[in-house]
């Protein structure tokens, strides 16, 4: 690790994002050029400040991995919402997920049996979980916590 500040732009998710699906006419030309324009700002600001601009270390727990996802609940995380659980950008149509109710704007804060801080404990969490054997997950709506019974798929 050489503690090299990054920037990191990502105008989020659609109902195609890592699809085959997401094919090049679902480009939002004009909000890319307007976010290139952001980023040239940005970088031109960095590139002209006295001092190197500073390095802060997230603090991230760490978590076996290497398994892949063997299940499929069909929600649309929300990578850059920084509150509390993982927030929900969307759920595929006729997926587990919209099965069970979930929604956009849902915040998933456990599921199964593991608690959902960020993004990294929903993935880890989407590993302990067996497809076909229901789990209950708690979600925050409208500043209501709500459990939900969900029952993942296996993955195609």
């Amino acid at each position: 690790m050489r503690d090299i500040p990054v920037l990191f732009f990502f105008t989020g998710t659609h109902d195609d994002y890592h699809k085959p699906s997401d094919t090049a006419d679902k480009i939002n030309a004009e909000g890319l050029r307007q976010v290139a324009e952001f980023v040239r700002e940005i970088a031109i600001s960095i590139a002209n400040e006295p001092q190197r601009i500073a390095f802060n270390k997230v603090k991230v727990e760490q978590r076996p991995t290497g398994r892949g996802f063997r299940v499929y609940l069909g929600t649309v995380p929300n990578y850059s919402d920084q509150a509390e659980g993982m927030k929900l950008d969307g759920v595929r149509p006729g997926s587990p997920a919209e099965r069970a109710g979930l929604r956009a704007g849902d915040i998933v804060v456990r599921l199964g049996k593991t608690p959902v801080k960020n993004v990294y404990d929903y993935t880890y969490a989407l590993g302990e979980l067996r497809a076909g054997e229901e789990v209950e997950a708690l979600i925050r709506r409208d500043g209501k916590e709500i459990a939900i019974k969900i029952t993942p798929e296996k993955r195609q």
